[in-house]
């Protein structure tokens, strides 16, 4: 049985550039609803989320108000398995499915499990990583393209003193801006040609806690290009010791900002984007 974990309505603040709910934000709606769950389920204890696969199935805007409901699709030894669907309520549309591995103690449910929308399904990535744990001083690391180089801010971490799970993601997604460019994606040009790069499904998976004052270097690579989907994986290191804290896989896709539909990748862009693709 599904239960209602969330309400609320997207802000102005909460959209990007093309125009819809930026995605660190749905993964900060996943965070809520796992906390929401776990307080209707009596668990006290600090909550969070190893891994989040999201997929994407209509857009949220500025204004719009939404529902989140909630269930448990899987139980392993280190916790339930949620998954969490998120309606627009004026519509009544399915907006985005996540399922996320968290570390609430299985003995909190009791019931049967309920079956995973065929919705919420990967897609374009594995449900589970299959990224190597680089690490940043290795040369397969220092090939990737850098995407973002900052502090985890104590404002940016849970209760417990670690870096929240949104802040995580907003790391990626506030980095694809430079990956875009250092690919030949210039942002003026796309604008202009009113394209705009969007991503239908993501996965985030956090490796270790990150505490604040952490330097945080985050690096990508493209790992595949079928049809109008681009594939691309995260990489985040901390900077000091080089170690992966955190990684996440991505499908992406051009958007035609006027009809709101995908378009494909041109010849002269898939040419382009070819030198950059790498074998991981």
């Amino acid at each position: 049985m599904s239960i209602p974990t969330l309400q609320g309505t997207v802000n102005t603040w909460q959209c990007d550039e093309v125009g819809h709910m930026n995605v660190q934000f749905y993964v900060a709606a996943g965070s809520d609803a796992v906390r929401s769950f776990a307080a209707q389920v009596a668990e006290a204890a600090p909550i969070i989320s190893s891994s989040d696969h999201i997929r994407f199935h209509r857009e949220l805007r500025a204004g719009d108000i939404f529902t989140c409901d909630t269930k448990v699709v899987g139980k392993t030894a280190s916790g339930l398995t949620l998954a969490h669907e998120i309606y627009n309520r004026s519509t009544t549309d399915l907006a985005a499915t996540i399922v996320s591995q968290t570390n609430i103690p299985a003995i909190r449910h009791e019931g049967a499990l309920e079956a995973l929308n065929d919705m919420a399904r990967p897609r374009s990535i594995d449900v589970r990583s299959q990224l190597p744990a680089l690490n940043l001083r290795e040369e397969k690391a220092q090939s990737l393209i850098p995407i973002y180089q900052g502090v985890a801010h104590k404002e940016h971490c849970d209760e417990a003193g670690a870096m929240r799970q949104q802040f995580i993601m907003a790391r990626f997604s506030d980095g694809a801006a430079h990956l875009w460019h250092h690919v030949g994606f210039d942002r003026d040009a796309m604008m202009k040609a009113r394209r705009g790069t969007v991503v239908l499904e993501i996965r985030v998976d956090r490796l270790a806690d990150i505490p604040a004052g952490t330097v945080l270097v985050a690096k990508s690579a493209i790992i595949g290009v079928a049809g109008k989907v681009l594939t691309f994986a995260h990489f985040l290191f901390d900077s000091a010791t080089g170690a992966l804290v955190a990684s996440g896989e991505a499908a992406a896709v051009l958007l035609d900002l006027d009809a709101r539909k995908t378009v494909a990748f041109g010849d002269l862009e898939r040419t382009g984007l070819d030198p950059f693709i790498m074998r991981l």
